[in-house]
């Protein structure tokens, strides 16, 4: 998945007789604090070499700045061809409410609006202010709200501002989640689990809202992909190799590993032929009668690659993951969790918890990461081949701050839930992957899932993703719920 964005920057100026020595100072410093930053490219207009030509093709404006509607009709079809993801809208100036309402208008792109401080006042006769920002962005501002166009607006800086850099970042993050969101295609590996009914999902609704694509397969043609490979077929007995490597510790038979293999090779087959975005995967029963193996640790390393994997065939799940992996750039793996109990002893502590799901690279010791059973998650039995149990991880996941996730829609209305937590290390040993989550208000967390909706499924992620993920619904007209 390219997790890259391209943001459309727009210095937008009020201008009677060119460009100021002010604005065009303020241009550059913004460019080059843009151009500065990791995670996305900057696309902006150029001044004309002639000073007066414009040019969609080039991008070129008479200024390199946008005064006017003609030059935001310019900047806008750049902008289109460039493919721009996202829209920063500055005034460097007053600015030009026309124009930046015309170019969000026909990109239809998440936009984040800038307003730059004013400048020391002139020392001349005339004192006359330079900048007037502060004033112009209520205009451009306006406009977008007239216009129904959903906007962020992050504050009034200079490009060197700290918190210039934190809004931007904040913002390309938005814009990631928002496009890996769109048009994705979302695999579907067999059906709910018959008790499930809290996993299913409205494909009419996720087409009409982020123009998705379910891609189904049935769980009986994967295992057909399974049976016609060989075992001693070098990426088998290659991926064999690397999933008994993954953990420190592997009490199952030499068979589930080549069982696993064919099957996340089976997997990863029609992640590609598909291009997917995301995928969720019938497992119990189904799986361990067709491939003679649970498969949960499997799970863990499709999303450790990148194959984001989501449990129990769990579609609105992989939504969630694939939202906050985008958000993260790809630089942080995402958990699929179930919302599982309330600690015993402390009341703001959760466990974050699945049958064995979670990637290797989240656990907190890499010394104690096994590959059990599930009758066998202490290790103390002889592994034993044909085991259909035979495939969970066990580790706890490592320390620190979580952002918790799930997208919900009902009668058409999305909804997501945003809650924080700290991932609190523990001396116990339980089963599958886990970790003791403390959250500042258990029963204000728990009261609102259930009041809201929302299913024992959630996605985690480590980091603070709160700020990023308001932005994604204000963006894509989803209702958040948020749960500090």
């Amino acid at each position: 998945m390219d997790n890259k964005v391209k943001l459309g920057f727009v210095p937008s100026i009020r201008s009677r007789a060119g460009i100021s020595e002010w604005c065009s100072e303020l241009r550059s410093r913004c460019i080059d604090a843009l151009e500065s930053m990791e995670g996305f490219e900057v696309i902006y207009p150029e001044a004309a070499p002639d000073g007066k030509t414009l040019c969609a093709a080039k991008g070129h404006t008479t200024t390199g700045a946008v005064a006017n509607m003609d030059e935001g009709d310019v900047v806008a079809e750049y902008f289109r061809r460039e493919g721009v993801d996202g829209l920063i809208l500055c005034s460097l100036n007053f600015g030009d409410e026309r124009s930046c309402s015309n170019i969000a208008a026909r990109l239809g792109v998440p936009v984040l609006v800038i307003a730059t401080k004013e400048p020391p006042a002139l020392d001349n006769a005339s004192l006359a202010r330079q900048s007037d920002s502060y004033c112009g962005n209520l205009s451009i501002c306006s406009g977008l709200y007239r216009r129904k166009l959903p906007f962020y607006y992050a504050g009034l800086f200079f490009p060197e501002d700290e918190e210039f850099y934190e809004e931007v970042d904040i913002f390309s993050r938005a814009v990631s989640a928002v496009k890996a969101l769109k048009g994705a295609r979302i695999g579907q590996v067999g059906v709910r689990p018959n008790t499930f009914e809290t996993v299913g999902f409205n494909e009419v609704a996720m087409i009409n809202k982020f123009g998705q694509n379910v891609v189904p397969i049935n769980v009986a043609d994967l295992a057909a992909r399974t049976a016609a490979m060989e075992d001693d077929d070098p990426a088998v007995v290659d991926k064999a190799a690397a999933i008994r490597d993954s953990v420190a510790t592997v009490t199952v038979a030499d068979d589930y590993l080549i069982r696993a293999a064919k099957f996340e090779l089976a997997l990863a087959e029609f992640w590609t032929e598909n291009k997917l975005s995301a995928m969720a995967v019938q497992c119990w029963a189904t799986a361990r009668q067709l491939f003679g193996i649970s498969v949960c640790s499997s799970y863990g390393r499709m999303t450790e690659q990148g194959m984001l994997t989501a449990c129990e065939t769990d579609v609105m799940g992989s939504l969630a993951m694939l939202t906050q992996y985008a958000a993260a750039r790809g630089e942080v793996i995402p958990h699929f969790i179930d919302w599982t109990i309330q600690h015993r002893d402390n009341p703001n502590w959760l466990l974050a918890w699945h049958c064995g799901n979670a990637p290797a690279s989240l656990a907190a010791d890499p010394s104690k990461t096994a590959l059990r059973s599930r009758p066998n998650m202490t290790g103390e039995l002889e592994p034993t081949e044909g085991d259909l149990s035979a495939g969970l991880y066990q580790f706890q996941i490592e320390p620190g701050m979580v952002t918790f996730c799930r997208l919900q829609e009902y009668d058409g209305e999305w909804k997501m839930l945003i809650a924080t937590g700290e991932i609190i290390p523990s001396d116990e040993e339980l089963a599958g992957t886990w970790s003791w989550v403390e959250v500042s208000d258990h029963a204000e967390l728990y009261r609102t899932m259930v009041e809201e909706g929302f299913i024992h499924h959630a996605n985690m992620i480590h980091g603070d993703q709160v700020d990023v993920l308001l932005e994604v619904c204000r963006f894509l007209d989803i209702e958040p719920v948020l749960v500090e």
